[in-house]
């Protein structure tokens, strides 16, 4: 064999490779998020502020739409006490997580009072696999949130008039479906964060019981599809298993959107989170 051959081989094996890089890239192949996490291509971590935070707020809500009444939490800005008239973000959290899990976990309070924003961060629990839903006999979290959650917020004294809302994973699909229904039913919305959502191009690549029939996730994608009633911000790394159903979705709309380095984790979501709530706090109050 010459060197001429050898080079021309070598030349179509190359070629070969960076086609199947592109394929796998293009999740016509599996295989992008570990490539991603292999190669280090999802940046850095971020880390919760070494900031002395607002106070807290616990409790359990007295439900009629869940088996059990599940734990709030409300994160104020330092300085500031409940009955304030803050404007509210509801904040949605990821699947096996908790409204606890957002404060003790991803450092809520620790990022509110960084920002400097006069607005109170307010999460309550949704079960773990949820997908802020009706699940029959299981309770309907997303109704919980609207017709029972929003209302003790503001017997607190808080601003629900026209709510922010932020979430990540699970709960970045609950806040893109929640907000939708509420403008839907023609009732005022502040600005919507999804971060890293959940979502699927059809019912059969659903995770299991996150919905409970073919039906709902129909009425759900419709729901979603076109352009979104309130100012919505979308954000998810390039190394998410969910990035490009999340492309797709947002794709031709009036959504804004913030595509980076990153995979579906905490490292992620709190590195974005500054922005996210800087982002919120202009467009609130």
């Amino acid at each position: 064999m010459t060197r001429r051959g050898v080079l021309a081989g070598a030349a179509v094996g190359l070629a070969g490779v960076a086609g199947v890089g592109a394929m796998v890239e293009q999740d016509l192949l599996p295989g992008r998020t570990r490539a991603h996490e292999l190669l280090g291509l999802n940046g850095r971590d971020g880390a919760v502020p070494s900031v002395t935070p607002g106070p807290v707020r616990f409790g359990r809500l007295a439900t009629a739409l869940l088996p059990d009444a599940p734990e709030w939490v409300v994160a104020l800005p330092p300085g500031v006490e409940s009955g304030a008239a803050l404007p509210v973000v509801v904040v949605l959290h990821y699947a096996g997580g908790s409204a606890r899990g957002l404060v003790e976990g991803l450092g809520l309070p620790e990022f509110l009072a960084a920002s400097g924003a006069r607005m109170a961060l307010a999460a309550v629990d949704g079960g773990a696999h949820s997908y802020w839903q009706d699940h029959g006999a299981a309770g309907d979290p997303g109704e919980m949130v609207t017709q029972e959650f929003l209302p003790m917020l503001g017997e607190l004294g808080l601003d629900v008039s026209a709510p922010a809302w932020l979430g990540w994973s699970m709960g970045g699909y609950g806040v893109l479906r929640l907000s939708a229904q509420r403008a839907a039913d023609g009732l005022p919305c502040g600005p919507v964060v999804a971060v890293s959502p959940a979502v699927w191009p059809s019912y059969d690549q659903t995770a299991g019981g996150a919905f409970a029939d073919e039906e709902q996730y129909a009425a759900a994608m419709s729901l979603l599809d076109g352009d979104p009633p309130v100012e919505t911000r979308v954000d998810c790394g390039t190394g998410d298993p969910f990035y490009r159903n999340v492309v797709d979705l947002t794709e031709g709309h009036q959504v804004e959107t913030h595509f980076e380095a990153g995979d579906h984790t905490r490292g992620y979501w709190t590195r974005v989170l500054p922005d996210q709530l800087s982002w919120i706090a202009g467009r609130t109050g």
